[in-house]
Parts: C-alpha cells; sequence; structure tokens
C-alpha cells in the first residue's frame, strides 16, 4: 500500500495504491483519526485500489460520519471492479458521492477555484 496526500482547491486529497483492507487501515490509523480533525472536504482517490474490504469500507465511512457533522463532505473516486461492487452492493454509492476521477470530483466541486 502507499498512500499520497495532497490539497486541491482547498479538498484534502488521499491517494491510495493497492489493496485498501484491514493490513491498510492497520498502517493508516493514526493517519485516519488526523484527517477525521481536519477542517476540509476529503477526497479519496481509489483508482488504483484493486481490492477493498470491510475495514477499508469502515475507514471511509468513519471520515464520512465526522466529516459530515462538521459540515464537511468525504468522496470517493475511481473506484473500479470489486471496490465498485462492494460500493454499490453496500448502497454506498447513494449515500457517499462517488465520482469517475478526481476531474469529475472537480468540476462539481463547490470549492473549484477559476483562475482569473
Amino acid at each position: 500500500m502507499l498512500k499520497e496526500t495532497y490539497t486541491l482547491n482547498n479538498d484534502f486529497i488521499i491517494t491510495l495504491i493497492g489493496n485498501f483492507d484491514a493490513d491498510t487501515v492497520n498502517i493508516m490509523k493514526d493517519d485516519i483519526e488526523k484527517y477525521s480533525k481536519l477542517s476540509t472536504n476529503i477526497v479519496f482517490d481509489l483508482k488504483q485500489v484493486p481490492f477493498i474490504d470491510s475495514s477499508g469500507i469502515g475507514a471511509i465511512v468513519f471520515l464520512y460520519k465526522r466529516m459530515v457533522a462538521k459540515g464537511f463532505s468525504v468522496s470517493v473516486t475511481g473506484l473500479m471492479q470489486q471496490p465498485l461492487e462492494l460500493f454499490q452492493m453496500l448502497f454506498l454509492d447513494s449515500t457517499i458521492n462517488c465520482y469517475q476521477s478526481i476531474d469529475c470530483y472537480l468540476e462539481t466541486s463547490p470549492n473549484l477555484q477559476v483562475a482569473s
């Protein structure tokens, strides 16, 4: 698992590469707690995640609940194959905003800043 974070248009982007499973969540647990204290929207970029299990789903839902309570959002981009099927099976795609890509997210982002 490789993780990269950055800020884009005042949103906090978390890019994961590899499986988002119990091992990954265990490694990231301190980071996930820190992310829950942010005051910004959070976007998970999962385009390079071939597999997600209940622990990965739990981490996303954990952040979703905390951010929504503070008036922010958690979105997911790049879902494909097994992660997409699991999101659909759990109906998470009807609760958590899902986008094909970061670019698609940015097109609808309320924080979009257009250069003048």
